[in-house]
């Protein structure tokens, strides 16, 4: 056979699929990998490893720190999805109703998309105050984590919904297996309201963004954080980022047969 042919008859791309293996693998890891690391998680030689990697640090996908010598990914990826298209008009429709919102509730706020079986950060905007709490841009977070994970998951096909299941699970297998139940009640509610996994003090509040196909594009969330003197209540601030990711969801062309509008296509 071929030895560019898998046994399943599909072309294979050697070098190719290293270099994804790679890029991957090094998603996953917060602080970067060795070589020897890298060769020996992927059951690689050193041979084959070292030179796909001074191939992706040529092309700036990845970047060796000269203390560590341990290789992490840069921002490259990200920046080339933000050139995505459909990705550029999702950011220009959402940051300017965005700061509105994070005006409106005082809060913080953040826009994320699925990147494989993990969350991925694309939009942020501060809250108005001294004290707050956000997520950094460009972060990534294992699927079942995040309130943002948990809306995505809901809205996906059964088929995704599996697949995506399956690679949680292998990863975070008591935080996944939570994700069908959540799944439903994300379905029921519309959107996911719940303490932070992660931060104490911290109240999620996610909602879908939807795009003209009425396809889950992206999940609009308030990480919400109670402070003495705040003039917007928790319910308040639900209420206003279930006003932005609908209004969201209408400039990317959605309609809602359960919302109404008005003549501009806001939501009333």
């Amino acid at each position: 056979m071929n030895e560019h042919v898998g046994a399943s008859g599909r072309y294979r791309a050697p070098a190719l699929e290293k270099g994804l293996d790679i890029i991957e693998l090094l998603a996953s890891s917060a602080s970067g990998m060795s070589l020897t690391t890298i060769a020996g998680t992927l059951g690689r030689s050193m041979g084959e490893i070292y030179r796909i990697a001074l191939a992706l640090e040529a092309r700036g996908y990845i970047r060796r720190d000269q203390n560590s010598d341990h290789y992490a990914l840069t921002l490259k990826l990200f920046e080339l999805s933000h050139e995505n298209p459909p990705t550029n008009r999702l950011l220009s429709v959402a940051l300017p109703l965005m700061e509105k919102l994070a005006a409106d509730s005082q809060q913080s706020c953040h826009l994320a998309v699925l990147s494989g079986a993990r969350v991925l950060i694309v939009a942020q905007v501060d809250a108005p105050r001294a004290m707050h709490y956000c997520v950094r841009l460009g972060t990534q977070f294992p699927l079942a984590e995040t309130s943002s994970g948990a809306v995505l998951f809901a809205y996906q096909p059964e088929h995704h919904q599996n697949a995506l299941l399956d690679a949680s699970i292998a990863s975070f297998p008591e935080l996944a297996e939570t994700l069908p139940e959540r799944a439903a009640k994300v379905l029921a509610e519309g959107g996911e309201r719940r303490p932070s996994l992660v931060v104490s003090g911290v109240t999620n509040l996610s909602q879908p963004v939807f795009d003209h196909r009425g396809i889950i594009a992206a999940a609009l969330t308030i990480p919400f954080l109670a402070q003495t003197g705040l003039a917007v209540s928790v319910d308040e601030a639900e209420q206003a980022v279930i006003k932005a990711a609908a209004s969201i969801s209408v400039a990317l062309g959605w309609r809602d047969p359960q919302q109404s509008y008005d003549h501009e296509g806001e939501v009333v």
